[in-house]
């Protein structure tokens, strides 16, 4: 068996919904389902929102209706502005 360290074994189960190609008018119902399908899991996960304010905006709107905590990007991640870290608690 090969040896995974901790961060491989986080990044290859990582949690993410991928907004790239979506068009705002989708983006919001996509939202909501990956919201209600990880609702109260304790998982930590990823939407990638790319660069766009807008689907940045349709997102955490959602994310702000549902109470949930998120950030956008990670703090060691200054480089990559384009998704969205949410935790289910």
């Amino acid at each position: 068996m090969k040896n995974f360290s901790w961060m491989q074994l986080k990044i290859s189960n990582m949690i993410k919904l991928d907004l790239h190609r979506t068009r705002h008018e989708d983006a919001r119902p996509k939202t909501i389902r990956f919201v209600e399908e990880h609702w109260g899991s304790g998982d930590e996960a990823d939407i990638v929102t790319g660069n766009s304010k807008k689907m940045k905006d349709i997102v955490s709107g959602v994310l702000n209706e549902y109470k949930l905590k998120y950030q956008i990007s990670r703090e060691f991640d200054i480089q990559n502005q384009g998704y969205i870290v949410v935790w289910f608690e």
